[in-house]
């Protein structure tokens, strides 16, 4: 069981154990995970939503293709590209879930209840997305309108 996330001093990567104390390798900081509960249903690192995703190197997955298209070029057999996307395909059913929080990008990794956290919402990401863009000046706040009182 293990939690992968940004330092909130530093914004180096920090990993450790559900309801444990873990310290910033780069700068030192602490910083207390809580317990993890079963099921997991929000982000330890901050508390925002989840949502579960294959713990899958998309580099990786692309790499192998590539090299079977290379060695389709080369040696002018389709079985070399469809051998890659077999590999790919075959990694790819094996390897399991990780749970990935939309506003920290924390990866929750080995706990009970991921396969019950519903798969990517782009929606929800984008509202987190334009929410951190909000907080951080690089988008204004949204204007609202000024409601008139009645008399």
């Amino acid at each position: 069981m293990s939690v992968v996330f940004g330092c909130r001093a530093c914004g180096k990567g920090v990993e450790g154990a559900p309801g444990a104390m873990v310290k910033c390798p780069a700068c030192g900081a602490e910083a207390a995970l809580p317990p993890a509960p079963t099921p997991l249903i929000a982000c330890l690192a901050c508390g925002a939503e989840l949502y579960r995703h294959r713990d899958f190197n998309q580099k990786l997955g692309l790499a192998i293709v590539a090299l079977g298209g290379v060695l389709w070029f080369l040696t002018s057999s389709f079985w070399a590209l469809a051998g890659a996307a077999a590999i790919d395909l075959l990694l790819y059913r094996l390897l399991p879930d990780v749970a990935i929080c939309y506003a920290c990008k924390a990866h929750h990794r080995d706990l009970m209840g991921i396969d019950a956290l519903p798969k990517f919402d782009l929606e929800r990401h984008e509202h987190y997305r334009f929410k951190r863009a909000r907080e951080e000046g690089r988008i204004p706040p949204r204007d609202r309108p000024e409601t008139s009182a009645r008399d």
